[in-house]
């Protein structure tokens, strides 16, 4: 049997190749009033497995993330069992992101 993969993407490396992900933000609903990732879908990670095939093309790339990097890796290895070929969680999350002084959007 083969161990599920757990690909990430570092901040710097997310940032400058966002535009070829599906970026999905896995936080709670009352999380995002602290930014989201420019054109995040926001899907709470228990929301996941039921919303993913209705909103996300499994043929294209998806990067999740959360606040710490915790919550996407769980939500990474749901995507892999639906499918989802092409998934990565950003290492860090959203906390390493704004660290490493890249903006955020308003949730708004």
């Amino acid at each position: 049997m083969n161990p599920i993969k757990r690909p990430h993407l570092d901040v710097r490396t997310a940032y400058h190749t966002l535009q070829r992900y599906q970026v999905v933000d896995v936080r709670e609903p009352q999380e995002w009033v602290e930014g989201v990732l420019p054109g995040a879908l926001r899907i709470p990670l228990a929301k996941l497995e039921a919303l993913a095939p209705l909103y996300l093309e499994r043929e294209r790339p998806v990067l999740l993330y959360c606040r710490s990097g915790n919550r996407s890796q769980e939500g990474l290895e749901t995507l892999q069992s639906l499918g989802h070929a092409q998934a990565w969680h950003l290492e860090g999350g959203i906390k390493a992101w704004c660290e490493a002084g890249i903006p955020c959007t308003s949730p708004v």
